[in-house]
C-alpha cells in the first residue's frame, strides 16, 4: 500500500484555496485548457458508441495537467500540450488503464442503481389505489430518496479512487488498480477533508448556477409580461455567467487535486 497521511478536515477548503491560486498564477493557458477539453469531450460524446471512450481518456488529460502543476511549481510555464502529456509513454497504458477501470466500476453501480429506480417506480404506481393517499406518497418519496441516497455514496466512492490515481501514475509510476485502490483508501482516511472540500464545491457551483436557474423560474412565471428581448438578455446572460464560472470551476479542481495529493501523500 503507498503511504499516506490523515490531514485535518479544514485541509479541504486550503485545497479549495490552492487550486484557486494554480489558477490564478496562468489563467489564460487555464482557460484555452477548459475550452479544448471540452470542445474534445463534445466531439468524442457526439461520435455514436464512443460516448463511453470519453471516461477512459479523461484520466489520460488529467494525469498530463498534473504534470502541467508539477511544471508551475518549479517556475516553469503550464502550456496547452500539458493537456495531452499522458498520452505519452510509458504513462499512457497505466492512465487509460484507471479511465477502463472507472467506467467498467461505474457501469457496475449503474446498472443496479437504474433497475432499482425502475422496481421502485413500478412498485409505488402499484401501491397507489391500495393505500390511503397520504402513505402512498410517503412511500414513493422513500423509495425516490433512498435510491438518491445509493447513488450519492456510491458516486462518493468513486470518486475517492479515481482522485488520486491519476496523479499516482505519472509521478509514482504505480499501476492503474494499484493506483485506485491506494487512492480509495488515502481518500477514505481524509473523508472530513474530502466531505469539506465537496462542500466548498457546492457552494461554488449552487453560486454559478444560480442565476442562470433563477432566470428560467422567472420567465417561465411571468412569461406573459416579459417581451423576447428581456427573455434573451436575461437567459442569456445568466447562461454566459454560468459557462465562464465553469472556466474557472474546471482548472481550480485540477489545482486542487494536484494540491490535495501533495498534501495527503506528503510530497510537501
Amino acid at each position: 500500500m503507498i503511504e499516506s497521511r490523515q490531514v485535518p478536515p479544514g485541509h479541504g477548503l486550503q485545497w479549495a484555496r490552492d487550486g484557486l491560486e494554480i489558477f490564478a498564477a496562468a489563467p489564460a493557458t487555464w482557460i484555452g485548457i477548459v475550452v479544448l477539453f471540452l470542445v474534445l469531450g463534445v466531439v468524442l460524446s457526439a461520435i455514436p458508441f464512443a460516448g463511453m471512450l470519453w471516461s477512459v481518456v479523461v484520466p489520460i488529460h488529467v494525469g498530463g495537467l498534473m504534470l502541467g502543476c508539477e511544471a508551475m511549481r518549479h517556475g516553469r510555464p503550464l502550456e496547452i500540450r500539458h493537456l495531452f502529456n499522458g498520452f505519452e509513454q510509458p504513462r499512457l497504458q497505466p492512465l487509460a488503464l484507471v479511465g477502463a477501470l472507472y467506467l467498467a466500476a461505474t457501469l457496475v453501480v449503474m446498472i443496479p442503481a437504474i433497475v432499482l429506480v425502475l422496481g421502485g417506480t413500478m412498485f409505488s404506481a402499484a401501491l397507489i389505489g391500495t393505500l390511503p393517499g397520504t402513505a402512498s406518497a410517503a412511500t414513493a418519496v422513500g423509495l425516490v430518496g433512498l435510491v438518491f441516497v445509493l447513488m450519492t455514496v456510491l458516486g462518493f466512492a468513486l470518486s475517492m479512487a479515481i482522485w488520486f490515481a491519476p496523479a499516482l501514475v505519472v509521478f509514482r509510476q504505480v499501476e492503474a488498480l494499484d493506483a485506485l485502490k491506494a487512492s480509495f483508501h488515502a481518500a477514505w482516511e481524509n473523508v472530513g477533508a474530502f466531505l469539506v472540500f465537496g462542500l466548498a464545491l457546492l457552494g461554488a457551483g449552487l453560486a454559478a448556477i444560480s442565476p442562470f436557474m433563477a432566470s428560467i423560474f422567472l420567465v417561465a412565471a411571468r412569461r406573459a409580461q416579459v417581451s423576447d428581448g428581456i427573455v434573451i438578455v436575461l437567459i442569456g446572460g445568466t447562461a454566459l455567467f454560468a459557462f465562464l464560472c465553469i472556466l474557472v470551476f474546471m482548472p481550480t479542481m485540477w489545482g486542487a487535486m494536484y494540491a490535495s495529493y501533495r498534501d495527503v501523500f506528503g510530497e510537501d
